[in-house]
């Protein structure tokens, strides 16, 4: 498992010049909100889509498995010279781990092979890629979906778990004007994933500040100050 993704990673910086998607964080402040003083580790994502590449053909449109494979020219209709490329579970967790780590929001982020890599980190980001279609079919959404498991160490509770992940139609005229043109095409599309990709991440990294964060502190009582309850008490007890 190790080796194949090793491979894969080798593969997508090799071809980053060309075809390979690269995750972009979307620009934000330095300062997002408050810091979670925690260590976290991001497990490898499994693939658990559905046992297909591509289902269609080119006159009506196909969906596309991203997971287990690419786009190539000719499904678009625009030649094919060109293919984007796939976006396989290993990618996604290798992604969120960058995302969280550049966030600022906690005190370090790093990807994992596997749970034995874990050392002193006290959240366990663990996760399936359960969705990742692509479609060119007229009206047919795009799908994009994780589930997640959040663990507490040392021990390994599971903190939080569930499904996130984005379905939509993409905007029209995606790749209008590229007139066929390899690299205008694939830049779009891949602008277009990382668009889906800043969302899903966003939606990760709150639920794990506020899944994480200490309570907030207790105001103290002070001597002689009511408080609001009862104050409506009193005001409805006047009436």
């Amino acid at each position: 498992m190790k080796r194949v993704l090793i491979l894969f990673l080798s593969a997508s910086i090799l071809a980053g010049c060309s075809s390979g998607f690269v995750y972009q964080r979307k620009p934000v402040p330095a300062q997002e909100g408050p810091v979670l003083p925690v260590k976290v580790a991001v497990v490898a994502f499994q693939d658990g889509t559905e046992d297909f590449t591509s289902r269609g053909n080119i006159i009506a449109g196909s969906v596309f498995n991203l997971a287990r494979t690419d786009i190539n020219g000719l499904s678009l209709n625009s030649g094919a010279a060109f293919s984007v490329s796939s976006l396989p579970a290993a990618q996604w967790s290798k992604s969120l781990a960058e995302d969280m780590d550049a966030s600022g929001a906690f005190r370090s982020v790093k990807f994992v092979f596997g749970p034995s890599e874990v050392t002193d980190e006290e959240i366990v980001v663990e996760g399936v890629l359960t969705k990742a279609n692509f479609t060119t079919i007229d009206g047919k959404p795009d799908e994009f979906l994780l589930h997640l498991k959040l663990r507490r160490m040392p021990g390994g509770a599971v903190v939080r778990e569930g499904d996130v992940g984005r379905n939509g139609i993409r905007p029209p005229g995606l790749t209008s004007g590229c007139f066929g043109y390899g690299g205008c095409v694939i830049d779009r599309i891949h602008g277009y994933l990382n668009g889906v990709m800043q969302g899903i991440f966003a939606d990760i990294r709150r639920d794990l500040v506020l899944a994480f964060s200490p309570p907030p502190a207790k105001k103290p009582d002070v001597p002689g100050q009511e408080s609001p309850e009862e104050v409506i008490k009193n005001i409805l007890g006047k009436q």
